[in-house]
């Protein structure tokens, strides 16, 4: 299948990122010196530029260009906006895998959850423990609350694949709010994730909302420091 040319333009350009023709954090040439390098329209370019953005190649401040990234062989996170674990993995080409540990109906959480959720007392809730894989290496171990009336028929099956695919079939998923701590990994959780004991490691306490707010999910994962990192781009207001 022929490639699209704004998609042959951006392995160009990545090409020429990679190989040193412009030094990491450097400042590209402007979007008309590309277009005429490349013998496209600024159209096909801006496309070009925004499919590199995905990749984490590039950087681009609306107000002072794009910039080159440092290259990375971790899996990252938040660099294209909430995205799930299969989702990321997938864009980067890598075979991502999911084992259910446990899934069981609880009525007793701890604080956090209840605060975090906003809920009554002793709301059934749905506990599930994964070991996320990539490559059949292991990289996170999560344990995620959500309302049984939120998911009422969820098998261990399902919950191998997306929960926010099955939870976007009726009810969007807007943003999340998330903690991050670097933490050392305690022995029961480095075993699962074939690490020594006492391993660097972060442990990212999320919430995920609705589009009106309404808390939907409560995840705590725990995720390799060697294998994983978390991307922002912080942008200074003037």
């Amino acid at each position: 299948m022929k490639q699209y040319l704004y998609l042959q333009v951006a392995d160009e350009l990545q090409k020429e990122i990679d190989g040193n023709v412009y030094n990491v954090h450097q400042k590209l040439p402007s979007e008309t010196e590309l277009a005429k390098h490349f013998n496209i329209s600024r159209l096909t370019l801006r496309k070009a530029i925004e499919a590199l953005e995905k990749r984490q190649v590039v950087v681009k401040d609306r107000n002072r260009g794009t910039y080159a990234l440092a290259t990375t062989n971790k899996i990252s996170s938040g660099a294209d906006g909430l995205s799930g674990f299969t989702e990321v993995a997938k864009k980067m080409n890598l075979r991502p895998e999911t084992q259910v540990l446990q899934l069981k109906t609880v009525t007793k959480y701890p604080a956090v959850v209840t605060e975090s959720l906003r809920l009554v007392e002793h709301e059934p809730l749905w506990r599930i423990e994964r070991l996320r894989l990539v490559n059949e290496a292991p990289m996170t171990h999560e344990q995620i609350y959500i309302r049984q009336t939120t998911l009422p028929d969820l098998d261990a099956t399902q919950a191998t694949g997306s929960l926010y695919e099955l939870i976007e079939a009726h009810t969007q998923i807007a943003y999340a709010s998330q903690e991050l701590e670097a933490i050392q990994l305690p022995e029961h959780i480095s075993e699962l994730l074939a690490v020594a004991a006492g391993s660097p490691a972060f442990l990212a306490h999320t919430v995920a909302f609705s589009v009106d707010g309404y808390p939907i999910l409560y995840d705590d994962s725990y995720y390799r420091s060697d294998k994983y990192t978390f991307h922002n781009i912080l942008y200074r207001h003037h």
